[in-house]
């Protein structure tokens, strides 16, 4: 996913630099992320797309997971809407390539 002018302002504000942007990008590709819906009520889990955690979380909080788990392995960030449910960010494969 290739950041835009919003995202890298977004990702300023919280504190990344222009630097980590590149590695960011790279750990966006579906080859590199993967994303688990979980329901910490019935601790079900499922794995969703890019697009259902951007539409889940908002942009921001996407961002702030996505920046985490790329210098991290991971992340993990509350669904808003009070439902007990968490994304979590896995970009372990990018680190193992």
């Amino acid at each position: 996913m290739k950041l835009d002018k919003n995202d890298r302002e977004l990702l300023k504000e919280m504190g990344c630099s222009e630097e980590d942007f590149k590695q960011i990008e790279e750990v966006s590709s579906a080859r590199n992320t993967t994303y688990e819906l979980i329901d910490e009520k019935s601790n079900q889990a499922k794995e969703i797309i890019r697009a259902e955690a951007i539409r889940l979380l908002g942009r921001r909080q996407y961002l702030a997971g996505l920046s985490r788990s790329a210098f991290h392995w991971s992340a993990v960030q509350d669904v808003p809407d009070g439902s007990g449910r968490v994304i979590y960010f896995d970009s372990s494969k990018y680190f193992k390539s």
